[in-house]
């Protein structure tokens, strides 16, 4: 069972963020349970977890960090989108800077990776926030312009993106959910 995290303050803004993460899941017969981030979560009930974006200016989740730091010692895989991307760089001590990007961008591959092709591929962007100099406990797996758009946490299963892949590119999310 795969927990979908949803990062919206405004139930409305999870048709946009996180019901296209859950039609991807259940479209390959995966079964998965969406919670809010506002409540308990029990992340070592799952075998992995997806935190999904929410809209441009809600930063709300930002004030329940302490709920997500149970994944500093979780050992299933988790990718976090947007919002969560910035959750994840939070909690292993990368540092966001202002960077209000929306539309679609080219995205080069820096590092191989199990979730993406090699190369460059189109990616759709919505944020206000992210990582431009990682400190060394994340590898930056894609980027673009000076934005390290996907990381990888070191040693661990947990993957970021910036960009939205339930938008474009949604055998990102299906390659994640698949990884053993």
């Amino acid at each position: 069972m795969i927990l979908v995290v949803s990062t919206c303050r405004l139930p409305l803004s999870e048709e946009e963020f996180v019901r296209p993460v859950v039609e991807v899941l259940r479209g390959r017969g995966l079964r998965c349970e969406v919670r809010s981030y506002r409540e308990r979560l029990d992340f070592g009930a799952y075998s992995k977890v997806v935190i999904c974006g929410t809209a441009l200016m809600d930063f709300d989740y930002l004030n329940y960090l302490d709920s997500f730091e149970a994944l500093l010692d979780y050992d299933g895989g988790v990718l976090g989108i947007c919002a969560g991307y910035q959750i994840l760089a939070l909690l292993f001590g990368e540092r966001l800077e202002e960077t209000l990007k929306i539309g679609v961008y080219r995205v080069r591959v820096v590092r191989p990776n199990p979730l993406t092709r090699e190369g460059e591929f189109d990616a759709y962007f919505l944020h206000s926030y992210a990582v431009t100099e990682v400190s060394g406990r994340v590898e930056p797996l894609a980027v673009q312009g000076g934005e390290v758009c996907m990381f990888k946490v070191l040693g661990r299963e947990l993957y970021a993106t910036s960009f939205h892949p339930e938008v474009q590119n949604c055998d990102i999310i299906e390659k994640f959910a698949l990884l053993e």
